[in-house]
């Protein structure tokens, strides 16, 4: 990890200079990522230390045995999580590479234990986890309906909020309606007049039945437009059911190493509250866009959400050495309300220790999203001790989260205008590259207790490509400011610098 670090660091300083036009620096500045993406995929198997406890699980082990040995590894997640609160602190569970265990059913997702360590065994791909059911590249898994081109496959309730063909090579749009005081429903994405699935008109949309939502009967029907059979047409479908890959609540001490994290409608690895929390070595992909709530917040529509890892509370939270990319919403994530927008209860939220390290994101709504929302300027709620440092982010808003309704807020780091008090906050070392709409949104409402700004201090930094703007890094004056928003031009490096040095824009020519 030491190395990747040096390279992460090298490839910011080193290809940062002034006689290198956009357009070359882009070239070996990919370049670097992919080399770095390639050096995650191929992390070697931690070492488990002599003397702990061991469980195995491999696809064809068996649930009847002890899973203590690779000859005698169970089978599935659901065996392992009986155990869960039994594995003691300082034990390994580690999946076989190459195998792929289905969580199809809640009882099917991983559930992390306290001070226990997910990880890699044998040779091969990482293991994966998904929450996608099966694979749909079955033509016997697909009818045709009464509607031209439209092909439907039974699924569950459980909202599918995404489908992936042939490993990412193409993904499905999501059509939910949109209800209209007048009774009239339209599909968010198109704003065409949408009734049921009958009224999908474009290759790869779906929709899903699954509730009955005001047009939905709740069949779990999965509906696709397609030229052809989706199954015939397809080597793999991949369904993203709106439940989290892996999750737990408040335990302690919990390492998730060398483990692929895919095909999840919700969130990759999810936790509550944590404490001295790593993810490391892995790799998450193509996550979210399935279905939070119907009609949250006042909308007309279901709000979608999605994750690659998110926690609220935390003391000690890293995740370095991943790869993250195709998420409807944030790569990681902190984020939390001080005063609950559900039941209007306030708590203390503490945030501290946090490092998202090493990382290459791309494609996300967001790369790093965090805030602390609706905090009372009583209300102790911080952020301290947080570093963002030597993770190489691309193309944020674009991918996967395209088909969002709100196509003006995607940025690299998201703070919102949220109070967000911070201490010990650094951003360095980092490549920004290229954003549907800006690179960075970071503000504050809230001071230190002793008057300091909330703001990070930013340290050799590059910019580089196109946004529509550079975005803010402004302390706000008081509650319900907005900030004002920075073009990426000429003028964006002195910005950016006033809050630290070296930071460098490479603009197109």
């Amino acid at each position: 990890m030491k190395a990747i670090f040096v390279l992460s660091v090298c490839l910011v300083a080193g290809w940062c200079v002034a006689s290198e036009d956009c357009a070359a620096a882009a070239r070996r500045y990919r370049a670097g990522t992919d080399a770095r993406i390639a050096a995650i995929r191929a992390t070697p198997n931690m070492s488990v230390p002599p003397g702990i406890d061991v469980y195995y699980l491999s696809a064809d082990g068996d649930d009847a045995k002890d899973g203590r040995t690779p000859g005698t590894a169970w089978r599935t997640i659901r065996r392992l999580n009986r155990e869960w609160g039994r594995i003691k602190p300082g034990s390994c569970v580690l999946f076989r590479r190459g195998d792929t265990w289905r969580a199809a059913s809640l009882a099917d997702r991983l559930k992390g234990s306290a001070g226990v360590t997910y990880s890699a065994y044998g040779t091969g791909a990482k293991p994966r986890l998904t929450a996608s059911p099966f694979n749909g590249a079955d033509p016997a898994r697909w009818r045709k309906t009464d509607a031209p081109g439209i092909w439907a496959c039974q699924l569950e309730r459980t909202d599918v909020g995404l489908v992936v063909f042939d490993e990412g090579k193409a993904h499905g749009i999501k059509i939910l309606p949109v209800y209209h005081k007048d009774g009239t429903t339209t599909a968010q994405y198109t704003g065409r007049p949408f009734k049921d699935y009958r009224d999908l008109d474009a290759d790869l949309h779906f929709y899903h039945d699954y509730s009955t939502n005001g047009i939905g009967k709740g069949t779990g029907m999965l509906y696709l437009h397609s030229r052809e059979n989706p199954g015939r047409r397809f080597s793999s479908i991949e369904f993203g059911q709106s439940r989290h890959v892996i999750s737990s609540r408040t335990e302690p001490g919990i390492t998730f190493d060398n483990l692929c994290v895919m095909y999840g409608g919700a969130h990759g690895i999810w936790q509550y509250a944590a404490t001295n929390m790593v993810v490391r070595n892995c790799e998450i992909g193509w996550i979210g866009g399935g279905i939070q709530g119907e009609r949250l917040f006042g909308r007309r529509w279901a709000v979608r959400w999605g994750n690659g890892v998110e926690v609220g509370f935390c003391d000690g939270y890293t995740v370095t050495n991943c790869y993250l990319y195709q998420i409807y919403d944030a790569a990681v994530t902190h984020q939390g309300d001080a005063i609950s927008r559900f039941n209007g209860k306030e708590k203390v939220l503490s945030q501290r220790r946090i490092r998202y390290v090493d990382n290459v994101i791309e494609k996300c709504n967001y790369s790093i999203e965090y805030f602390i929302g609706h905090c009372p300027d009583g209300n102790p709620s911080r952020m301290e001790d947080y570093l963002i440092a030597g993770n190489m982010m691309w193309d944020a808003g674009s991918g996967l989260c395209e088909q969002r309704p709100d196509r003006n807020q995607d940025a690299h780091i998201k703070s919102w205008e949220h109070e967000n008090r911070a201490t010990g906050y650094v951003i360095r070392n980092n490549l920004f590259a290229g954003a549907h709409m800006q690179m960075i949104q970071i503000c504050s409402q809230l001071r230190n207790p002793d008057g300091s700004d909330s703001m990070p201090r930013l340290e050799g930094n590059v910019f580089l490509g196109r946004a529509k703007r550079l975005g803010a890094v402004e302390q706000l004056p008081c509650p319900r400011t907005h900030a004002t928003y920075m073009p990426l031009d000429s003028r964006a490096e002195a910005y950016l610098n006033r809050l630290g040095s070296a930071n460098r824009v490479i603009l197109p020519e």
